[in-house]
């Protein structure tokens, strides 16, 4: 992952009504490995929602990946140097269900285009956001701006270099 991609993961709300019953403010990611764990596929589990017309929807805001496409997954990627989208769905295929999304928005792009096209996605099919702490976030741009500029990429691409000499000095 780039420093200055902002990663969330989509959450079927009904997935997250049926196990708790109201929208928590953060669920628990995963913590067992050394690498960032989402743990978000008992709610998609939950919700039963199959992939077809949510995948359709992503295929008009960005290009499909040349590689990485199977019978269990989907990719996407925007191929330019100076911008740096992607995506990702896991699917059951016997059941058709999704059972992961998440996206990688380049917060360098220049007024947010696939980050904003991701966000109306998510409001169609009434899905939460996480980010990389846990936080589940609506799909207003507003109350999302609030944690994307308490984020490393945000910060990085506000000062590169105070960004890392932060990092140097255990900040």
């Amino acid at each position: 992952m780039a420093i200055y991609q902002y990663y969330l993961a989509f959450i079927p709300k009904i997935g997250l009504l049926k196990k708790h019953e109201v929208i928590p403010n953060e669920i628990e990611i995963g913590q067992e490995t050394e690498y960032f764990e989402a743990n978000t596929d008992e709610y998609w589990e939950l919700a039963q929602v199959t992939f077809h017309e949510i995948k359709v929807g992503i295929d008009k805001i960005i290009e499909k990946a040349n590689w990485g496409n199977d019978i269990d997954s989907f990719n996407w990627k925007t191929y330019k140097d100076e911008i740096d989208n992607d995506a990702w769905m896991s699917i059951n295929p016997e059941t058709q269900k999704i059972t992961e999304l998440s996206f990688r928005a380049d917060l360098r792009e220049t007024n947010l285009k696939f980050l904003k096209g991701m966000l109306e996605l998510a409001e169609t099919y009434k899905m939460m956001l996480m980010d990389r702490k846990g936080n589940l976030l609506s799909s207003n741009f507003d109350e999302l701006k609030t944690f994307i500029k308490m984020s490393n990429p945000f910060k990085f691409i506000e000062n590169p270099e105070k960004f890392i000499d932060d990092l140097h000095n255990g900040k």
